[in-house]
């Protein structure tokens, strides 16, 4: 039940909210020199959004959730989600909150800095595969960019 409830409020947060915020953000800049290649870019030490859990700063591919609970990330895989020619970058985590939770941050790079744009459950680590311009988890969940909304979906 805990992990139902960790896992709802982690993936709705990760696509409602930063759907929303990303609906705000211009267009996606025309290919250039100017945008980073996600590669370098330190994922390891960065902030990422856990919902109703809060905002935590990872180091070292670690960080604290509350008092006794962890999360962890590994190196991403890349997809070019919205058909910009910049890969936006898919990074498997485990989440470990009185209960495990696994899955995927979903990042774009908006004027050079990364986005959060969603978060996928899976049921393993790293627990997905890029197919074309999809993310499908080991679950069989195909997730993609939708154009007309600007977010991360999960496919019918």
């Amino acid at each position: 039940m805990i992990r139902s409830l960790l896992l709802a409020a982690l993936v709705t947060a990760g696509c409602s909210s930063k759907a929303k915020e990303a609906d705000k953000d211009p267009p996606p800049v025309a290919p250039g020199p100017d945008l980073p290649d996600p590669l370098t870019l330190d994922w390891h030490n960065l902030r990422f959004d856990l919902g109703a859990l809060g905002t935590v700063q990872v180091i070292d591919g670690h960080a604290m959730v509350g008092d006794h609970g962890s999360l962890y990330v590994d190196a991403p895989a890349l997809v070019d989600l919205d058909g910009d020619r910049h890969e936006e970058a898919v990074i498997p985590f485990l989440l470990d909150t009185q209960g495990v939770v696994y899955g995927a941050f979903v990042f774009t790079l908006r004027d050079g800095k990364p986005l959060q744009i969603g978060a996928i459950a899976t049921t393993s680590k790293p627990g997905f595969v890029i197919v074309g311009a999809t993310i499908k988890t080991t679950e069989g969940v195909v997730w993609s960019w939708d154009k007309a909304t600007r977010s991360l979906v999960r496919a019918p």
